[in-house]
């Protein structure tokens, strides 16, 4: 395990192993950093919603594709003499909802500086994330989330994929994983957001619903040949536990 880093630090680990330099409240990861550069075709962040520390602690023995992705690429540096530890970071969560938590993690800011506290305040913004920067520096990028939310990047991003809100968050998070799969050939930096776990509070079943959604995109990109670096961060512990402040953070390559 990690020392506890946060979410300000996602951002700008993102712009290190991109060789982007990018302004931010927080400070690249290191371990990542010298774990991949040069060492994927594709960053791809997948943001679930509600992924406390403790929800992932406590429900590890659902998050199976997690587990095998996290010893696949420990047994690789062993094999290649280098640090075997899990790349599984405990992160501060900056804020208890989504909004401000993703606003973060897109740009490295605190709540305070970036001021999006609603969707509304993202089509108001001046900051640029670590997305729209990649793309005026040629990355090919894309975007797959709620459709007000996936709007506000319209034209800043090469490819916005939007999803229609709907009270069957199943099924939202199914066409947000297709969105996924459709797109990630055409990119190199790729952000989805899933919610299945921040809705149904039996976390029991919504952690095995989520571990099946994750490991169906891992699992395409390994048939594709590409080699992607997948990013699995919560932005905020579930409602439901307000002593957890962390979420939790998972590195691995596909």
């Amino acid at each position: 395990m990690q020392m506890q880093r946060s979410q300000l630090d996602i951002a700008p680990t993102i712009a290190q192993l991109l060789n982007i330099e990018y302004t931010a409240d927080g400070d690249p990861i290191e371990e990542i950093v010298e774990e991949f550069s040069g060492d994927f075709d594709e960053i791809v962040l997948l943001i679930v919603d509600s992924l406390g520390f403790n929800i992932y602690t406590d429900y590890l023995h659902n998050f199976e594709y997690l587990s095998l992705s996290l010893s696949k690429d420990m047994a690789r540096r062993r094999e290649q003499k280098r640090e075997d530890e899990e790349m599984v970071f405990k992160l501060k969560s900056v804020a208890r909802y989504t909004t401000p938590c993703i606003a973060s993690i897109f740009t490295g800011k605190k709540p305070e500086k970036h001021r999006m506290f609603s969707t509304d305040d993202a089509y108001e913004t001046h900051l640029k994330s670590i997305l729209e920067v990649a793309t005026e520096k040629g990355y090919k990028t894309g975007i797959v989330m709620e459709r007000r939310g996936a709007l506000s990047f319209k034209d800043k991003l090469s490819f916005v994929v939007p999803v229609d809100n709907r009270e069957e968050i199943i099924s939202f998070d199914e066409e947000t994983v297709e969105g996924v799969l459709k797109t990630f050939l055409k990119t190199d930096l790729l952000v989805a957001h899933l919610r299945t776990i921040d809705v149904i509070n039996d976390y029991e079943y919504s952690t095995k619903i989520m571990n099946g959604f994750l490991r169906r995109i891992g699992e395409k990109f390994t048939r594709s040949g590409r080699r992607g670096l997948f990013f699995i961060c919560g932005d905020h512990p579930v409602h439901t536990d307000l002593s957890e402040k962390n979420v939790a953070l998972l590195v691995f390559r596909s």
